[in-house]
C-alpha cells in the first residue's frame, strides 16, 4: 500500500533487489548460527526480505518472460493462497510427523508445493461451482446474483 501511496517506482532497481536479497541471506545464516532470538533483529531481516522480493517481481513481471507468465498465473490466485496456505501447509506437517518424517528438507520442499499447489487446485474447484466460490470471493457472487435478468 505504502508502494502505492508514495508512488515508488521500482523498475529499474534490479541490482539493489539481488544487492538486498544477497544482504538478508548472510545475515539470516549469521542469526541461525549465532542462535538469535526472534526480536528486532529478525523483523529487520523479514523487512529487507520482503524488500528484495518487491523490488525482484517489480523487474521481471513482463508476461513475454516466463517468469513473467508463472506470475501472472498465481496473481490470479493470490487471496486463495492467502486464505488457505497455512491450512495446507499444517495439515501438511502433521501427516509427516504423524508418519514419522522428519526430515527438514522434505518438510520444506512438499510444505512449499501444498502450500501454493493446494490452494491454487481448491480454488479452481470452487470456481466450478458458485456456492462454494462465495467463499473465496463472496462480492462477486453476490454481486452476480443481484442483476435484475
Amino acid at each position: 500500500m505504502s508502494i502505492c501511496v508514495f508512488n515508488v517506482q521500482l523498475h529499474g532497481k534490479k541490482k539493489l533487489g539481488v544487492l538486498s536479497g544477497l544482504i538478508f541471506v548472510i545475515l539470516s545464516i549469521l542469526a541461525y548460527v549465532k542462535y538469535v532470538v526472534p526480536g528486532a533483529f529478525t523483523f529487520i531481516l523479514g523487512l529487507i526480505a520482503c524488500f528484495s522480493v518487491i523490488l525482484l517481481v517489480a523487474n521481471n513481471t513482463e508476461n513475454s518472460t516466463i517468469f513473467g507468465k508463472v506470475m501472472g498465473f498465481l496473481s490470479k490466485y493470490t487471496m486463495p493462497i492467502f486464505l488457505m496456505h497455512t491450512i495446507m501447509a499444517a495439515t501438511l506437517r502433521t501427516i509427516l510427523l504423524r508418519i514419522d518424517v522428519t526430515n527438514g528438507i522434505v518438510h520444506i520442499v512438499l510444505g512449499l508445493i501444498i502450500s501454493f499447489g493446494g490452494p491454487i487446485l481448491a480454488a479452481y474447484i470452487m470456481e466450478r461451482t458458485t456456492w462454494l466460490e462465495f467463499f473465496l470471493y463472496p462480492n462477486k457472487v453476490l454481486h452476480s446474483r443481484s442483476r435484475i435478468k
